[in-house]
């Protein structure tokens, strides 16, 4: 009992007054940021909504009742499309200079796209493949539209080995003058 006393009275005698004022401005810190927490979470509590009936006579009261609540939605949707269809003005699109430029110079424009899309082209199949898959089934496509066109490449000039080997020696002199 003696040590313990003694130990706080040690304790004690280090204590500085600037410590003692530390403590007390942290206790005072922490209750003012305990207190704004409380007055934020007053404010977010809803407040209270007075509802006021309107009054309203028998007859009324009974044709609400009778009445359905809520529209379907099937309902709703078919009103707002029927709007959408009945209302609708489609905007022009204003293009640029360079937008035009490249719409009339593209290799193939919007209309073409729209025609090919709204064109039927049906696919059929050759022959079927065996695989090692149940449920894939691999065919073979045939190409009914016999209208095919091709492209004329330029066509490539091979040197042969010796102008080749001349031309990098050419090439190895030519960085060994630029290197000195």
């Amino acid at each position: 009992m003696e040590k313990l006393v003694l130990l706080i009275g040690g304790v004690l005698k280090t204590i500085t007054f600037s410590d003692i004022i530390t403590v007390i401005l942290s206790m005072l810190l922490i209750l003012l940021v305990v207190y704004f927490i409380y007055l934020i979470r007053l404010e977010e509590k809803p407040k209270e909504v007075k509802i006021v009936k309107k009054e309203t006579t028998l007859e009324e009261d009974i044709l609400d009742a009778v009445k359905p609540k809520e529209e379907k939605t099937s309902d709703i949707l078919a009103k707002i499309i029927d709007d959408l269809n009945a209302n609708y003005k489609p905007q022009t699109i204003n293009l640029t200079k360079y937008e035009e430029e490249q719409e009339n110079t593209a290799i193939i424009s919007y209309d073409e796209l729209v025609k090919r899309a709204n064109t039927s082209t049906s696919v059929s199949y050759d022959e079927e493949y065996e695989n090692n898959f149940e449920d894939l089934i691999v065919k073979k496509v045939t190409d009914e539209s016999n209208t095919r066109e091709y492209v004329n490449l330029p066509k490539a000039i091979l040197m042969d080995y010796k102008s080749e080997e001349d031309f990098l020696k050419a090439l190895r002199t030519l960085q060994e003058n630029l290197v000195r």
